[in-house]
């Protein structure tokens, strides 16, 4: 396959890009679905059923402009470990906040790796995406920094009056 080339004849590194980020996605997709099966609090393992799903859905998106953009499928392919951003490996008995917090990083590397994306590739296309994929991963990011808030802190404010259903029979 002829990778893309700006009109300098310089090769554009979106595709390699494009290839990276789905092995990623996939991966946080999996993620996702080991953890939910180690939970057995029903909304706990939805919350990460769902997660699973968007990461999935975000692999969806760039198989498709993928496959828009370069005429077929791309093969999987194993991403090479000078490739992936590391995070904090968790221990073997990780707490749910310490899982939590890994996600908060993995979710901003994402973010970071969307964000350098944006700034190098020449594609427009692949730019709107990215910016999309921005978007969508800062909100994951902004739902575990709330998910791991409600867990650790001792107690959240909320007045009397503002509490529905109180009423005094």
């Amino acid at each position: 396959m002829q990778k893309k080339q700006n009109d300098l004849g310089e090769k554009d590194i979106t595709l390699d890009i494009v290839e990276t980020a789905m092995a990623e996605e996939l991966k946080a997709s999996g993620l996702y679905k080991k953890i939910s099966a180690q939970l057995e609090d029903k909304a706990a393992k939805l919350k990460f059923d769902v997660m699973a799903d968007a990461e999935q859905k975000h692999y969806e998106q760039l198989r498709e402009w993928y496959e828009d953009n370069f005429g077929k499928s791309p093969k999987t392919k194993k991403i090479k470990v000078s490739k992936a951003v590391k995070v904090k490996r968790p221990e073997k008995k990780a707490t749910y906040e310490d899982v939590i917090k890994i996600i908060i990083d993995v979710e901003r590397n994402a973010c970071k790796f969307y964000e350098d994306a944006a700034k190098n590739t020449k594609d427009e296309g692949a730019k709107k995406m990215f910016e999309a994929l921005i978007r969508m991963e800062s909100a994951h990011v902004t739902q575990f920094k709330d998910e791991f808030r409600v867990i650790t802190e001792p107690s959240l404010w909320c007045a009397e009056e503002d509490i529905p259903w109180m009423l005094e029979v």
